[in-house]
């Protein structure tokens, strides 16, 4: 077999294995956009109690990741309901957590959710579009519960001059 031969022999036998391997990577890229599916097995107990008391994404969907730091706690999620819908069970689900709604702006294919503690601006949720057809990934940030200062009802008095 000449030089060319035996290089074209071996380019279809690389391009044969390859085609053979695809149906396997297709197959296991689309697992994880499967009907139904939530994005995954869901956040390890040790985060999920990360989140603050009261505050429960079983009604919005798959809790993917939590993490606090500095004074916030951040929620990841992935959920199949409209987000008509989501948006609303984000409010109800912060709410019952003892933050108050602040707003919400809704653009069809993406959406905020806003919320206050106290007088404070305390925390917002970002809907937008997942990766898998149909399903959306929810981003929310709130103030720790335990680093607002409770409220009294009265401006803060400003701080004396130093002189």
């Amino acid at each position: 077999m000449t030089g060319r031969g035996r290089r074209l022999l071996l380019s279809s036998r690389r391009s044969l294995a390859l085609v053979a391997t695809l149906p396997a990577v297709l197959a296991v890229a689309i697992a994880g956009c499967s009907a139904g599916d939530e994005g995954g097995e869901g956040c390890p107990a040790a985060e999920i109690a990360l989140m603050p008391d009261g505050l429960s994404f079983e009604r919005v969907g798959t809790v993917t990741h939590v993490a606090g730091a500095d004074g916030h706690v951040t929620v990841r999620a992935v959920t199949s309901k409209p987000i008509d819908e989501v948006t609303v069970l984000i409010q109800d689900a912060v709410t019952a957590a003892g933050y108050r709604p602040a707003g919400m702006d809704n653009e069809g294919f993406e959406a905020e959710v806003f919320f206050t503690s106290g007088t404070y601006a305390a925390g917002q949720a970002l809907v937008r579009r997942g990766d898998c057809d149909g399903q959306w990934d929810v981003d929310l940030v709130l103030i720790d519960p335990g680093t607002v200062p409770p409220a009294t009802g009265q401006a803060p008095s400003p701080s004396p001059a130093t002189g």
